[in-house]
């Protein structure tokens, strides 16, 4: 048999079941050993600051809630985007402009560059620099 043929083969004895399982777990395996430590990292220098980093945990999703004074300055969440190749870690950002009126949010892959990488790929010093760089540019020092 022909090597493509094989490599066929392979693809559809995975069954869809399986692969999803694996999917979910190395998400879940990608907060707990990138993100969460990006976020408690973050914690540690925004404290410095007179911030406060809150960080929440679901089965989906991990979320870094900055406020400043009791006021919320930035939500950046990281999920799973299921793609062909696998799931890729991707950022939505919420924060408010026009003294709080207006509400905007906005969604970036984490690494910028080529998107041939998997999720393994991505470091936490990765996620740290893509949230400083949606946090410094939506917030104003006052």
């Amino acid at each position: 048999m022909a090597d493509w043929q094989k490599n066929m083969d392979s693809f559809f004895a995975e069954s869809d079941e399986t692969k999803k399982n694996k999917d979910v777990t190395d998400f879940m395996r990608f907060v707990r050993d990138t993100a969460i430590p990006a976020f408690k990292a973050l914690r540690e220098q925004l404290e410095k600051h007179g911030r406060e980093l809150s960080i929440k945990e679901t089965a989906s999703s991990v979320t870094a809630r900055v406020s400043n004074a009791g006021t919320e300055e930035l939500v950046y969440g990281v999920y799973g985007r299921l793609l062909p190749g696998g799931v890729l870690p991707y950022a939505e950002v919420k924060f408010r402009e026009r003294n709080g009126l207006k509400i905007i949010k906005v969604e970036s892959m984490i690494r910028s560059g080529e998107s041939n990488y998997v999720m393994s790929d991505v470091k936490k010093q990765e996620v740290i620099d893509n949230f400083l760089d949606h946090y410094m540019r939506a917030i104003k020092p006052v």
